[in-house]
């Protein structure tokens, strides 16, 4: 590594933003970003590995168990980080869980979370690593990410839909909730395979859907037309994950029609009318079939997902 990349790293290191990646003014916001989405993704493959679900699962365990219950964000990005790492290496059947020590290392660092600690995550464990086992871990994840360490996940193309295509007038009240369930959902859904399969972009089209479906469903024919008018999602794509999304986290109501009589999910599936409360907004209601254990799954750490 070259003395500046060095010190790129130990400037920005404390900075880092998941809804604003970039940092220079010249970035044109929306072209950069899909731009950079496709060498963030993970691969497919990469997601449905044993050291991917033994990774997400110490995660999941530490981001539920009470050391990082107050930073969901660094859970988030280390898993980003792993699922970046095993599309490009892979790991001997012991190195999962320092994988994933490390990626939690990395983004803690990333987002100034100072009283994070290695031996801390580790607890009580009976064989623990130590610091330099850590910091050979995390030059390795650095190696295999190019440094390139401001990831651009779907949370970075949350402002851009709800700027460009949420219908007016736009309430400032309304457009938080939607996005803060939309990053809920998001933040939730990650440990889930199939979302492997969808751009950033795509992903968080899908999100804000189910999100704003559950806060103003009255907003949603509109904002989806919007959606759809933007050439870089593609439809199918984005009925796909949202139904990935139903599946993993029971996300709705969603009205794809105006009918007040039949009130549907993205997917097309019925259910009763109802509307969000305030207090719904980071619960959200189920589909039809089988919501009821979507909720539950999504509400619940990832790593007992069924």
């Amino acid at each position: 590594m070259a003395t500046g990349e060095l010190q790129l790293w130990e400037e920005d290191a404390y900075e880092f933003d998941l809804e604003n990646p970039f940092t220079s003014a010249d970035d044109e916001p929306i072209a950069s970003l899909l731009d950079a989405e496709a060498h963030h993704a993970p691969s497919v493959s990469a997601a449905a590995s044993a050291a991917r679900r033994d990774a997400a699962a110490f995660i999941s365990q530490v981001r539920f168990g009470g050391e990082l219950a107050a930073h969901p964000r660094v859970a988030y990005l280390a898993l980003n980080y792993v699922d970046r790492f095993l599309s490009k290496r892979q790991l001997p059947p012991w190195a999962p869980r320092l994988l994933a020590i490390s990626c939690l290392s990395l983004s803690a660092k990333m987002q100034r979370v100072a009283a994070f600690s290695i031996a801390d995550i580790q607890g009580d464990d009976e064989y623990s690593f130590d610091a330099a086992n850590v910091r050979r871990m995390e030059d390795m994840v650095l190696d295999a990410l190019e440094w390139r360490t401001r990831s651009v996940t779907p949370l970075a193309f949350l402002g851009f839909f709800l700027s460009a295509c949420y219908p007016q007038p736009r309430q400032p009240l309304q457009l938080a909730a939607v996005k803060a369930r939309a990053i809920d959902i998001l933040l939730r859904a990650q440990p889930e395979v199939k979302m492997a399969e969808f751009s950033p972009s795509v992903a968080a089209a899908a999100a804000l859907l189910a999100a704003a479906g559950e806060v103003t469903a009255a907003n949603l024919p509109a904002f989806q037309a919007g959606v759809a008018a933007c050439p870089f999602v593609n439809s199918d794509k984005l009925r796909e994950c949202g139904e990935v999304l139903v599946a993993a986290c029971g996300v709705g109501p969603m009205r794809a029609t105006a009918s007040a009589d039949t009130p549907v999910t993205v997917l097309g599936h019925h259910r009763s009318a109802s509307s969000a409360s305030e207090s719904d907004w980071t619960v959200g209601s189920a589909a039809n079939g089988g919501g009821g254990d979507a909720k539950k799954r999504c509400m619940g750490p990832p790593s007992q997902w069924g």
